[in-house]
């Protein structure tokens, strides 16, 4: 299988970022450094990761053959000559034509989401495991660094020692390192974003739900993406001033975990959606939940008691964004309900953080937006899981902390949206 040009590239970039300095032929130990570091990336991270790519291009290979002879079947010329094309591209490694949104098949966006975030998933595990290598690397130039300045070679000391420093910059550390609070509980990242700690987890939760211009920039990055987070308009209503700061959403779950691939590469960090447990330590419910090996959330315990603000019905003022008197007025829909008695002032989404948080400083773990969490909603994967409620609820069980929401991987609601978290060391 021929590599995609995405991964020449990216490994050339790793090689000479990372590998290649000119420099260390006039400085023997060096040389040697260099050497050994070379061969151990290219054996124990380049090699794996371009197996791991020709696995996946091989599968959306036969994905799309598939897709093509039913394309075909169906009369469909114009479906079938962009599938065959998309194939031929990823068996040649050539660059991916940009799709049109207007008149491209369904199937291939679907399917070209689905393998672009599985190929940016290898990109950040490629990255992660050149990390450690990358770090014993640098340790060796720091000690020869002193071995050569003790010997009085300190021309060639400043070459290495500059050396070091560009490869350790290369990590995508620097300022952001500075953003983490000495306590390691709270990360602000280039976007913006703020993360706290959610104790009993291994992770760092966003506090609040992607933003819109969180959306923006990463959108910049990635063309061919679907244009459907663009439009947040619903049940007629578009929004009140500027949306930068409102949930992005009709968003996919692959788009979200898109989304998170992005940023970790761009970082150096593993973002990703949180899981369904984590989901319930952040809102304050784990204890009640027991989960063994064929727990899904599905089946787990969900307390038919308790919201995100407490236990009254209806939600005592500002507890967040929900179907309420002000969507009645300027956003009205005969198939939905009204909590009577509540106005949150946004007929639908409401900026991010517009209310009071929880006692982690989490802000809209009610309401605003369903957020897409990592599981499958039972072992028939054939829906995923979204926590927290929305705008578009009024019914006292779809608020409830404990309530998982269901759909397709592929649905992009006007409701839905999600927020990111960060794997950190246990």
């Amino acid at each position: 299988m021929v590599k995609s040009a995405a991964v020449v590239i990216a490994i050339a970039a790793i090689v000479c970022a990372n590998c290649s300095y000119s420099q260390t032929a006039a400085i023997p130990e060096a040389a040697e450094l260099q050497t050994k570091y070379e061969e151990k990336v290219r054996l124990d991270v380049l090699r794996p990761h371009e197996l791991t790519v020709a696995d996946l291009n091989a599968k959306y290979a036969a994905a799309l053959e598939r897709a093509q002879e039913s394309a075909q079947k169906a009369g469909n010329l114009d479906a079938a000559i962009a599938i065959k094309e998309e194939k031929e591209a990823v068996l040649s490694g050539k660059p991916m034509v940009q799709l049109d949104e207007a008149k491209a098949p369904a199937s291939l966006k679907s399917m070209r989401v689905t393998y672009q975030a599985a190929l940016a998933k290898l990109e950040m595990d490629r990255d992660k495991n050149l990390l450690p290598l990358k770090d014993a690397y640098a340790r060796s130039l720091e000690a020869l660094t002193v071995n050569l300045t003790k010997s009085g070679r300190l021309e060639e000391a400043m070459t290495l020692k500059k050396m070091r420093e560009d490869l350790l910059a290369s990590k995508g550390g620097g300022a952001l390192a500075a953003s983490v609070d000495p306590a390691g509980k709270s990360f602000t990242n280039s976007l913006g974003m703020k993360f706290v700690k959610v104790p009993g987890t291994n992770v760092l939760l966003c506090v609040h739900e992607t933003r819109y211009k969180d959306y923006v920039k990463y959108a910049a990055e990635a063309p061919g993406i679907s244009a459907s987070w663009k439009d947040q308009s619903a049940d007629g209503f578009g929004g009140v001033g500027n949306k930068d700061d409102y949930p992005v959403t009709k968003v996919s779950y692959e788009d979200a975990q898109a989304f998170c691939a992005w940023l970790s590469k761009k970082e150096g960090k593993t973002y990703r959606l949180p899981k369904d447990k984590e989901w319930s330590h952040a809102v304050g419910i784990n204890r009640d939940e027991k989960w063994a090996a064929s727990t899904t959330p599905e089946n787990v315990f969900k307390s038919q008691a308790g919201y995100p603000w407490g236990d009254e019905w209806p939600p005592p003022k500002e507890s967040g964004n929900y179907s309420d008197q002000s969507r009645q007025t300027q956003a009205p829909n005969a198939k939905t309900h009204y909590i009577a008695g509540y106005d949150d002032g946004f007929p639908t989404l409401a900026p991010v953080m517009s209310f009071k948080p929880n006692k982690l400083g989490l802000h809209d773990l009610s309401g605003n937006v369903f957020e897409w969490v990592e599981e499958w909603f039972n072992a028939e994967q054939k829906q995923r899981v979204l926590r927290g409620g929305s705008w578009y609820d009024g019914e006292s069980i779809f608020l409830l902390s404990s309530f998982r929401y269901r759909s397709s991987s592929g649905s992009r609601g006007a409701n839905q949206g999600f927020r990111c978290a960060i794997e950190i060391a246990p």
